[in-house]
């Protein structure tokens, strides 16, 4: 009974800063230009966006900056007034527009103190942001080079189960391949062509006359359904978001048991490839493209001996609250041990081991391979060498030694 109080208790306070003991915040970046245009884009001229194409502009900043603040709010009871870095990480994929959200989003978080005042005229101070190149990023930008899941995505993508949902969208991808000039085969081809249109709408350009029979309606299902391809299977799901899970719940088990200067708040800033991955992964994805600085939560609740996760999701540029998800077989309160047991086979990934073609492993084997090589074939010359000089000596002597005879003779 007792126990049943207990999850009702935080059941109805969803929000209750004091009883997170871990936060994991993954979030999109903010307004961006569009990445990618088409050939018949009336649009298509850089110069007539605000920044470049694919860069955060102004309003992007501003919709961080604002949920910087409001994160603030939301763990107040979790995280110090001045930035701790053995307390809060943050990381970014290698991109601008995530680099700079995350920078305007802890702008937002951390304002300076008068400790951290540094510059009277600035109120602002640097905040620490890592990142490494996307093509070595398995974590968060999830496109580091893995074999098997190249391997299986190819067999997911020629499945009849796969072709036969696609095919119900033949007649628009070649609707949009006549009016676009650019070849629409895929999903991702139609959520490329929708996003650009849907940015164009915020920014009340006036689209072509084609699009009124495909924008937004017709486009919005195959372009949302986009963001679950990435994670098509479970063995798509544990290569692809694993290693940001696995990340994320040593953080929670590093917080119940306590230990010294563990981390209390990890920031990602991503995309919306991203958190379509991690809602789709984890079996709660609504089919909704994820919005501008559209945010999952993953937070370790403790009550005494008793460890909950509770996932959260809000998916809109505006500051609103989040609505608590429930998660498959276990509900919106989650008991630590559960979860990790019913996502084990996305958790318990080994990712160097199993992809090891591009990775540190394969790369040490190979420079292995190569350098045995070379000292093999550096050691053959050098026999070659070595009887060439033994066959020369030999002959010299065996020349000295008709000589000899000769003049002995």
């Amino acid at each position: 009974m007792l126990k049943i109080v207990t999850l009702l208790v935080l059941y109805f306070n969803n929000f209750g800063e004091s009883t997170v003991l871990y936060a994991a915040v993954i979030y999109r970046h903010g307004d961006r230009t569009p990445v990618d245009t088409y050939p018949t884009d009336p649009w298509r001229n850089e110069s007539l966006w605000p920044v470049k194409f694919g860069e955060l502009t102004n309003i992007g900043k501003m919709q961080h900056y604002e949920l910087g603040k409001w994160l603030r709010r939301r763990y107040v009871n979790l995280i110090s007034e001045e930035f701790d870095p053995s307390t809060v990480y943050v990381r970014s994929t290698d991109v601008d527009r995530t680099l700079m959200s995350a920078q305007a989003n802890l702008a937002g978080m951390y304002p300076p103190t008068a400790k951290s005042m540094w510059n009277q005229d600035i109120p602002w101070q640097p905040i620490p942001v890592h990142t490494i190149p996307e093509n070595n990023d398995e974590v968060l930008a999830m496109k580091r080079k893995c074999k098997p899941y190249i391997e299986e995505k190819h067999k997911y993508i020629n499945s009849k189960s796969y072709k036969e949902r696609l095919s119900k969208y033949n007649d628009l991808m070649k609707y949009l391949t006549v009016n676009t000039l650019k070849k629409i085969n895929d999903y991702e081809d139609i959520v490329s062509i929708y996003t650009t249109l849907k940015i164009e709408t915020l920014y009340n350009f006036t689209l072509p006359p084609w699009t009124r029979k495909v924008f937004p309606e017709a486009m919005r299902d195959p372009a949302c359904y986009s963001f679950q391809t990435a994670t098509g299977t479970a063995l798509m799901t544990r290569l692809m978001i694993g290693p940001l899970m696995q990340q994320i719940v040593n953080h929670m088990y590093d917080a119940v048991q306590e230990k010294p200067n563990h981390i209390k708040l990890s920031i990602y800033s991503g995309h919306d490839f991203t958190i379509g991955n991690i809602l789709n992964g984890l079996g709660v994805y609504d089919g909704n493209c994820p919005e501008y600085t559209s945010t999952v939560f993953l937070e370790l609740i403790g009550n005494g001996s008793d460890h909950y996760i509770r996932l959260s999701y809000r998916n809109s540029a505006r500051i609103v609250e989040p609505y608590v998800l429930s998660l498959p077989n276990c509900g919106k309160l989650c008991p630590l041990q559960q979860f990790t047991k019913l996502y084990d086979n996305i958790i318990s990934v080994d990712w160097e081991k199993e992809c090891r073609e591009g990775s540190p492993v394969s790369w040490f084997v190979e420079f292995y391979f190569i350098l045995l090589l070379f000292l093999g074939i550096l050691y053959a010359v050098s026999g070659i060498l070595i009887l060439k000089r033994r066959d020369k000596k030999l002959l010299r002597q065996s020349l000295a030694s008709t000589q000899k005879r000769l003049f002995h003779q």
